[in-house]
């Protein structure tokens, strides 16, 4: 399994910005998923707090779910368009 290490990631290279998506970790412990490209995004879509808890800042259109049956901790489970993204968190720090 490999593993990302940093505060920024973007997904997508396409010249149309809103085609992309950029997900941010923040020292403060919270994440956000968002459109454009990274470090100049367009549209938030969904920030995580501290504590786990979701706000979707354009509406919620998805199926959220929490697991503890595998190694990782927690999980949001995310169905666009028929297609299932997981956002992984774990407390491990490894």
């Amino acid at each position: 399994m490999s593993k990302l290490s940093g505060l920024a990631y973007q997904f997508g290279s396409d010249p149309t910005a809103t085609n992309n998506f950029v997900i941010t970790a923040n020292n403060d412990g919270t994440l956000k998923l968002a459109r454009g490209i990274l470090g100049a995004t367009t549209q938030d879509v969904l920030t995580v707090d501290v504590n786990g808890r979701c706000t979707w800042t354009q509406g919620i259109n998805a199926t959220v779910s929490a697991s503890t049956t595998n190694t990782v901790t927690n999980k949001v489970a995310l169905n666009i368009n028929g297609t299932v993204y997981y956002l992984l968190a774990s407390t491990s720090g490894a």
